[in-house]
């Protein structure tokens, strides 16, 4: 029935994007529609004489788009028989569009998807599994952090090659941290790793800085401490808050002490130390302008603060305070959409793009991201990039979203409910107690 209930939503949509999408990149319906250059189909480009053409989604913007297309022209450049074709989406309409175009034949013969929402598009049949098309190209699967590849595998089946992970971690502002006396003789913070210890760190900073100087920016709403919270819950050993078993009918497991446990130990950061200021309006700018010694945030956020003028900074996991290596964390991937009448050379030359491109992970990591394949993470070219190497090692232990198709739901709720405990308008018992009752309504 919910199965149903997803589709008939995507088919409502259908109807009303392809009345503006007059032109198509699938490989289920190649010659249909104008070359216009809009951005649902294929972009105005000349394609090389002989040379089967792929043409791919993307929802990357910045640095993540210029890094992306950095690897899509060295690829094309390589050789002459496969030509990427890449079209730049807007990320708030990306999936939405990516949905309903190739529910109808219309999509892309290569796209982005985040690993959280693979979910969505395996239980609609909209991607292709690769493992066939994999071993006919060569694809090494042995060759990616084993951690980042289990998050993309559903019933045994490939249907995803990873690109990287992205993770929350902590960055540190190495003079205000020496100021505070808390660096050591090699530089390194003077962190000890548990619960008190990390408090203890930041309190530190409140009491050594000048008052204009925040111990941790960080913000008080929002997916950031959500994050953060979901980082300290799987420490705490938390492993779910829905059943994997079946991906569409799944049961409401959170282990609600532990992430009581969790959200309060978070709620503390504002309320018991008050090491982190209530409602900055930018957390980024005011770690960026050097009026906080730390920020905890995705590490997509290294190319924003080594492009900074004078800011001295390191990066780290974030600190493993309790007793398991845990961290938030989603990934990048490539997806083969899934057409009735696919052309497979169009297909192999996807993959093999895709296999190419994570081998070029070292470039794709100037954007701060930790690449899917270890051979990257352990190549000089990786090693010699600064910053990125600090914190590698979360790839090993990063904690996915639960395998569901209700990942961006579950998100939505969770985010809504507990930035009512970080602004002190609810207990962390009543905000789960709510969470329970609207996650059971979501996926009955």
């Amino acid at each position: 029935m919910k199965k149903c209930l997803i589709f008939s939503v995507v088919l409502s949509l259908t109807v009303l994007m392809l009345a503006a999408c007059s032109s198509s990149g699938g490989s289920g319906d190649k010659a249909s529609g104008a070359d216009n250059g809009e951005t649902n189909g294929k972009s105005d480009v000349k394609i090389p004489e002989g040379a089967t053409e792929v043409v791919m989604w993307n929802l990357f913007g910045g640095g993540d788009a210029e890094y992306m297309q950095e690897i899509i022209d060295e690829f094309n450049e390589s050789q002459s028989d496969v030509y990427i074709n890449n079209v730049m989406q807007d990320y708030d309409e990306y999936y939405t569009k990516l949905l309903t175009s190739v529910a109808a034949g219309k999509g892309p013969d290569l796209a982005i998807s985040h690993t959280s929402v693979l979910p969505e598009l395996i239980s609609q049949g909209l991607v292709q599994e690769l493992d066939s098309l994999g071993s006919e190209v060569g694809v090494n699967w042995d060759e990616f952090n084993s951690n980042i590849l289990e998050a993309t595998v559903y019933d045994e089946k490939h249907y995803a090659v990873p690109i990287d992970t992205h993770a929350q971690i902590l960055y540190l502002n190495n003079k205000l941290v020496g100021d505070a006396g808390l660096l050591d003789e090699n530089g390194n913070p003077k962190i000890e790793e548990t619960p008190e210890g990390f408090v203890n760190f930041l309190t530190t900073l409140k009491d050594e800085l000048p008052d204009d100087k925040y111990p941790l920016a960080f913000s008080t709403a929002g997916v950031d401490s959500y994050r953060l919270w979901w980082s300290y819950y799987t420490q705490l050993g938390g492993e779910h808050i829905l059943s994997e078993e079946d991906m569409e009918n799944p049961e409401y497991i959170l282990d609600v002490d532990k992430a009581i446990e969790a959200a309060n130990y978070l709620r503390g950061f504002y309320y018991d130390s008050e090491v982190v200021p209530l409602n900055l309006e930018d957390f980024y700018t005011e770690f960026q302008s050097k009026n906080a010694a730390a920020i905890s945030t995705g590490v997509w956020a290294t190319g924003t603060w080594e492009t900074t003028e004078d800011l001295d900074f390191s990066a780290m996991p974030v600190p493993n305070v309790f007793d398991q290596k845990g961290t938030w964390g989603d990934s990048h991937t490539f997806v083969i959409p899934y057409y009735q009448n696919a052309d497979p050379e169009v297909q192999k030359a996807a993959i093999q793009f895709m296999d190419f491109a994570t081998d070029k992970g070292a470039i794709w990591a100037k954007a701060g991201h930790i690449p899917a394949k270890t051979k990257v993470i352990e190549s000089e070219e990786y090693e010699e990039l600064p910053y990125r190497s600090e914190y590698a090692q979360v790839a090993n232990y990063v904690n996915f979203a639960d395998h569901t198709i209700y990942g961006r739901g579950v998100q939505d709720i969770m985010v809504r409910n507990l930035d009512l405990v970080w602004t002190g308008e609810v207990t962390a018992e009543q905000a789960f107690k709510t969470i329970e009752k609207e996650i059971k309504d979501l996926i009955d």
